[in-house]
């Protein structure tokens, strides 16, 4: 009886029965590739807790630089209204002997000689009952100083600055005679455009 003999290639195939290892875990087991991970993971904590440092410092010094540039600001706006009622004063004094003789056209020769300085958009004079008499803009004369700029600045007894507006700052001086007021000198000036506060040039963030 002959026995029947299966070829070996076409014998059953089964399923190997021993677990299968991960690969992955396998590998991380290696000593050289789990020091690797973990110097990898050390180094990016160290990043990120320089990045946050750094943060912290940007903000800090964008904190002192804003500090700076409003304390600058607020020097600049001092030193603006010092100069402004330094030079209104004799100015004013100037003007009183003009109109003690009603010379006019000697006061439109000071106004228009004052304006030439540098940001000094506009000089005026109204007289005692508050009509300009005088003006660098002739829009201005012969109208009612109420009509264009506040009344108080009539009744004022001393130079008044008005940086209500800081591209625009309005400064008025009493011009007085012996014993009573002669009219009010009223100028505007443009003063310089404030600091600003500059950003950091990106080389600099990059350090």
């Amino acid at each position: 009886m002959d026995t029947e003999h299966y070829p070996i290639d076409n014998a059953p195939e089964y399923e190997d029965a021993r677990p299968r290892t991960n690969r992955f875990v396998t590998l991380l087991k290696k000593p050289v590739v789990y020091v690797s991970l973990v110097l990898l993971l050390l180094l990016l904590g160290v990043y990120l807790y320089k990045e946050s440092q750094l943060k912290g410092v940007r903000e800090l010094a964008a904190q002192e630089q804003e500090a700076a540039v409003e304390r600058a600001n607020e020097r600049i706006a001092e030193n603006s209204q010092y100069f402004l009622e330094v030079l209104m004063k004799p100015f004013s004094w100037a003007l009183r002997s003009a109109l003690l003789t009603g010379n006019v056209e000697q006061v439109d020769q000071y106004l228009f000689q004052f304006v030439q300085e540098k940001r000094f958009s506009l000089v005026l004079v109204a007289d005692k009952d508050g009509n300009i008499i005088s003006s660098t803009d002739q829009n201005y004369t012969g109208t009612a100083f109420a009509d264009h700029f506040k009344p108080a600045f009539l009744k004022a007894d001393d130079t008044m600055v008005d940086d209500a507006n800081p591209e625009r700052v309005v400064v008025a001086s009493p011009i007085m005679g012996l014993n009573s007021r002669l009219g009010t000198l009223l100028a505007i000036y443009l003063p310089d455009n404030p600091v600003q506060q500059q950003e950091a040039a990106p080389e600099a963030e990059a350090k």
